[in-house]
Parts: structure tokens; C-alpha cells; sequence
């Protein structure tokens, strides 16, 4: 019975001092002024490339972020609010922390590119 206990204690003390924690930092999302002009080729696209377009591509779900027609499916009033960016469909439904979007998501920092693409305009470039 003394060698259980003692086993048992050797046993809980590698058992906790095993445990590694890992404490992860908050996202630093960065503050991207309007000013700085955003590229939809360099700064956007390649955002729709890592998180979307496994899904939404030519014959999947739309709209279409491969890289040939990314621009083309989002430019219309139903995904950008150039007049309410904030409200634009392509950043507000998958924007991170949203609810409404069941996959992957932007990261708070990938959603600022965004938003502040549409603030600029949205331009295609």
C-alpha cells in the first residue's frame, strides 16, 4: 500500500510538471491608415487565396476568390458597400468573431486589409 502512494505521487508530480501552457498572446490587429494605399493583387487576393478559394472557385460556392476571378464575383453592391464599408458583405460575414459564417474566417489583422481596401475605394490593383 506504501509503494501505491508512492507511485502515485511520482506519478502526479511528472503528470503535472509535464504540462506545457502555452499562452497565447492577442492578435495585434494593425493600424492600417487609409492613407496607405492597398493593393487588391498584393494585399487582398492573397488573403481570399489562403482562407477561400478552396471552397469558393470556378464551380463551387459562390462568390468565385480564385485569383483569375476574385475581383469580378465581389465588385457588385451585393458584397462591397463602398458607401459603408463596414457593412460590406466580403468583410463583415467572415470578419473574425462572426457568427453567421460557419468556416474558416479572417484573422482580425486579414480583416483590417480588407476593410480599409473597401474605405480606399476597392480598387482592382
Amino acid at each position: 500500500m506504501k509503494n501505491l502512494k508512492l507511485l502515485l505521487g511520482l506519478f502526479l508530480v511528472l503528470a503535472v510538471g509535464a504540462c506545457e501552457y502555452d499562452f497565447v498572446a492577442p492578435e495585434e490587429i494593425p493600424d492600417i491608415p487609409v492613407e496607405e494605399d492597398l493593393s487588391f493583387a498584393t494585399d487582398v487576393l492573397p488573403i481570399f487565396t489562403a482562407n477561400c478559394a478552396s471552397c469558393h472557385n470556378s464551380g463551387g460556392r459562390a462568390p468565385d476568390l480564385s485569383a483569375a476571378n476574385a475581383y469580378q464575383s465581389i465588385n457588385t453592391a451585393k458584397y462591397i458597400n463602398r458607401d459603408n464599408p463596414e457593412s460590406s458583405l466580403i468583410y463583415s460575414y467572415v470578419k473574425a468573431g462572426a457568427s453567421t459564417h460557419t468556416h474558416a474566417q479572417y484573422t482580425g489583422a486579414q480583416g483590417q486589409y480588407i476593410l480599409v481596401w473597401i474605405q480606399q475605394g476597392a480598387q482592382n490593383n
